[in-house]
């Protein structure tokens, strides 16, 4: 292996797997990992979420679904969320789940229902009897927080605190080569069908519609 090479392979920010990192990785401390019903009772099973921080920094993150529906992984600043509550749900009036959506970067549509079973299993919110679908803030955002900044963190079996990244690694994709018309060229010339990346979503997406 040639000198040149060598340091194209031990380059800062290039993994043995093909992924792409900073050389300086922001990790989120994992507090609590905790499981959410989902708000449609019909579709059965429960969103698995965690709880972390990052200085005085708190995030969630959906992290697995019992369902076959797609979801987004990220991390999702608690501010964040609060700024898409409106002043009239912020006073007490019911909501939709879809008001979420735009703390999300990622567009899968099972996002806003299932980050809305979440705030509803921290007891932040909770389920509207007098409107079917809709929720209603508890209020506590504060007190909330600071009890995630106090929390001692979550224990890997080594004793060392959890961690995970706040932005992962970014992998080569298996789809390489992909066209524009959303197939894969094979070795033979043909190009065959690939399924878009949210397509699964709506199987599996909570009942919601615009908050008026």
């Amino acid at each position: 292996m040639t000198k040149t090479k060598k340091q194209k392979d031990t380059a800062p920010g290039a993994d043995t797997d093909g992924s792409t990192a900073p050389a300086s990785v922001t990790m989120v401390t994992i507090v609590r990992t905790a499981q959410a019903p989902k708000l449609n009772p019909a579709r059965g099973g429960a969103i698995t979420y965690q709880v972390g921080r990052i200085g005085k920094e708190v995030f969630l993150r959906l992290k697995e679904n019992d369902g076959g529906g797609r979801f987004s992984r990220e991390w999702v600043p608690f501010e964040k969320l609060r700024t898409c509550f409106s002043p009239a749900a912020l006073k007490g009036a019911p909501f939709k789940a879809n008001v979420l959506s735009t703390a999300f970067t990622g567009r899968s549509s099972t996002n806003p229902g299932f980050m809305c079973s979440v705030v509803r299993s921290e007891n932040l919110a909770r389920e509207d009897t007098e409107h079917r679908g809709m929720s209603l803030l508890n209020g506590g955002y504060d007190t909330w927080v600071q009890s995630v900044l106090d929390a001692d963190p979550e224990k890997n079996d080594d004793g060392t605190e959890k961690q995970e990244p706040l932005h992962p690694p970014v992998k080569e994709s298996p789809f390489k080569g992909l066209r524009k018309s959303g197939g894969v060229k094979r070795a033979d010339g043909v190009e065959t069908a690939s399924g878009d990346a949210d397509s699964a979503d709506a199987s599996d997406a909570e009942t919601c519609a615009v908050n008026a």
